[in-house]
């Protein structure tokens, strides 16, 4: 995608030099100001030219269906029935929703009612979450790499090539034949890399002019979201298998993305768009409730 850069009306061209003094001095007063509203940001690594009013096609948020529903309740069950050995064919009740597959809900008719409160909670969180990513690849897009610190560059490198080791060994293929095999090359490596650090210095630059870089007890709240997220007993784990120092750059970003999204301009999305929305929604929330129930089951 090509990069552009806004237009910022600086003063009114062919002005008459024989003007009243005070004509032009409200005109230097008025350029002045529209100068100074520049989105632009910029530092020694970066020049991020929009980030503020992008337009960004909304995403869908449809109504919870009951067979949305019911496909989440089937997939409780199958996990209940294989649990216990019982016919495949044995039909929820509400003896099961209350002993096994809820902490709150008594009855089957309490439990779709919570499935459907986790499903609509689950879809616009999605929803949310589309309209944040959109809107930051039109930032990413529009942001003019300086200069890459090299430094971090190989540090972000090296950590690829780890993760990529870990799937290698999961798979049980060497490190050089499993990165054949997904046709990923040292060149395209460094490209990630790059595009990892760009949106770091993108988000810091942001970060940086508008205060959005966490407090500590922010950013403890956010490490606790995110232990829970990605199923961490506790903060320190999580800290283990992720360095604080990463955890900051990622929250920071979070952060931006989501101050971006609250400042971007929502347009009706194409046909297209919608289409796959609605799938995506579909399957996300599904899963997210079958989430959810199974660790209420537990």
């Amino acid at each position: 995608m090509e990069e552009s850069v806004p237009i910022h009306i600086l003063g009114k061209t062919g002005v008459d030099i024989m003007k009243k003094t005070a004509v032009l001095l409200a005109a230097f007063i008025a350029a002045a100001s529209l100068a100074g509203c520049s989105d632009k940001l910029s530092d020694e690594y970066v020049t991020v030219n929009e980030y503020k009013g992008i337009e960004v096609e909304k995403a869908e948020v449809t109504e919870t269906t009951e067979e949305e529903i019911d496909k989440v309740v089937a997939r409780m069950m199958e996990g209940y029935v294989a649990q216990h050995d019982l016919p495949e064919d044995t039909q929820i009740t509400d003896e099961i929703v209350k002993e096994t597959l809820s902490d709150t809900a008594e009855t089957v008719k309490e439990y779709r009612a919570d499935l459907r409160r986790q499903i609509d909670a689950a879809k616009e969180d999605a929803a949310r979450e589309k309209i944040e990513t959109r809107a930051w690849e039109q930032v990413i897009d529009k942001t003019e790499v300086k200069s890459y610190p090299k430094d971090r560059i190989k540090e972000v490198k090296k950590h690829l090539e780890g993760q990529y080791e870990a799937y290698a060994k999961e798979a049980g293929m060497e490190y050089d034949a499993y990165m054949e095999a997904l046709g990923m090359t040292d060149k395209e490596l460094d490209k990630a890399a790059k595009a990892s650090v760009k949106q770091e210095l993108a988000a810091d630059v942001i970060a940086d002019r508008y205060g959005l870089k966490p407090n500590e007890e922010e950013f403890q709240k956010a490490l606790e979201e995110y232990a829970k997220e990605y199923k961490f007993a506790n903060t320190d784990l999580l800290l283990e298998a992720v360095s604080e120092e990463e955890m900051r750059l990622l929250v920071t970003q979070d952060n931006v993305k989501s101050w971006i999204a609250d400042r971007c301009k929502l347009v009706e999305a194409s046909e297209e768009t919608t289409a796959e929305d609605r799938e995506d929604e579909t399957a996300e929330a599904e899963t997210k409730a079958n989430e959810d129930g199974k660790a209420t089951a537990q």
